[in-house]
């Protein structure tokens, strides 16, 4: 299935070398969680990392569904 992963501020990053922007479209396993997906980029699963899908906040285990769009940032990116 595919869903979109929207990167921001330090975490852009962590997307491949070479993405123009700060989203791309991935194809991922049915089943699979917030977690096993933002791993394959290295974001830190951790209390510093926001994770949102579809613009709601959402705990690392959600399961994600054909279309989802899960975007991620560091809480600590200041201002």
């Amino acid at each position: 299935m595919k869903v979109s992963v929207r990167l921001i501020g330090s975490y852009r990053k962590l997307l491949p070398p070479g993405t123009k922007s700060s989203s791309i479209e991935i194809e991922i396993p049915c089943g699979t969680s917030v977690a096993g997906l933002l791993s394959q980029f290295n974001v830190p699963i951790t209390s510093d990392s926001v994770v949102v899908v579809n613009g709601l906040s959402v705990d690392w285990e959600t399961r994600l569904t054909e279309g989802d769009e899960v975007s991620a940032f560091s809480a600590m990116a200041g201002g």
